[in-house]
């Protein structure tokens, strides 16, 4: 655009120096000089701005996917919803949720029900991004941010929420005392099926036990499943800095199950420093 203005200006100081020559000629030169750096410029400036627009459409193409993980993370509306709390001074919040009731309850007596629940209810899921991607840990905090709890305070923490698609999300977080261990004390796992059938498999440390309940109705205990238990507990990395999708599916992968197959998936961890992870992923 630079060359197109140098161009015209040039046009109009030619048309009125008043030299007294025939300046039809220069103009007309000029003008088709200045048409062809016009042109030239705009013909410039339009590869760039297509193909910044190129760049930006393959932007926009790009974050489509993460854009859609985040409109699709509250997995639809809500149809449930339930937490339970207990703080380290044994005071207990409940907060329960469907589209006919809702009801808070905090130990400092603050009790809302009807309207102003629903009120505060809304309030809370618009604060709070639902999804199986995401780390236990972010979710957990989200919450309890969104009802003004300190999470220091929190010893127990259970999340269920229940979502219009039938998918279902379960997150339990237990810390006694506010000890933590990686080291694992019991395991156990459940899944069900879509076609039917359900599997089991419980590990427990201590007593060095382990038995495995398969769906085609084969059994194993004993030494054979300790070292398969062993194996899968290998294998698999049970935290709340992880999300319910990772986990899952490192889980099922370890025991070569297709995640498409499993309709509920139900895992619960008890470390020896006291922490429990529970959660648990259902399509129904």
């Amino acid at each position: 655009m630079k060359k197109m203005t140098a161009g015209m200006a040039a046009v109009i100081l030619l048309a009125g120096c008043g030299t007294g020559q025939d300046t039809s000629q220069t103009t007309t030169a000029d003008t088709e000089n200045a048409t062809q750096q016009q042109t030239g410029a705009t013909n410039g400036d339009s590869g760039k701005v297509q193909g910044e627009s190129t760049e930006q459409a393959d932007s926009t193409e790009k974050a489509a996917p993460d854009n859609q993980t985040a409109s699709s993370a509250s997995n639809g509306e809500i149809r449930e919803f339930d937490l339970d709390l207990e703080f380290t001074d044994d005071r207990e919040w409940e907060f329960d949720y469907d589209r006919n009731r809702a009801s808070i309850e905090r130990d400092s007596g603050d009790r809302l029900s009807g309207q102003e629940a629903q009120d505060e209810f809304a309030q809370l899921f618009q604060a709070i991004q639902f999804s199986t991607a995401r780390p236990l840990e972010d979710i957990k905090r989200e919450v309890l941010e969104a009802v003004n709890a300190e999470q220091a305070e929190v010893r127990e923490f259970e999340l269920d929420v229940k979502f219009d698609s039938g998918e279902e999300m379960e997150i339990d977080h237990n810390v006694r005392n506010s000890a933590r261990s990686e080291e694992l004390d019991e395991f156990s796992l459940e899944l069900t099926f879509a076609g039917g059938g359900e599997s089991s498999y419980d590990f427990e440390s201590d007593e060095r036990e382990a038995e495995i309940e398969r769906s085609d109705g084969s059994e194993s205990e004993g030494a054979g499943a300790l070292d398969e238990m062993e194996q899968l507990l290998g294998q698999v990395n049970i935290t709340t800095a992880r999300s319910i999708d990772d986990m899952k599916a490192e889980v099922l992968q370890a025991l070569s199950i297709d995640a498409a197959e499993v309709e509920d998936f139900d895992l619960e961890v008890d470390y020896k420093g006291g922490e429990e992870i529970k959660f648990s992923h259902d399509m129904k």
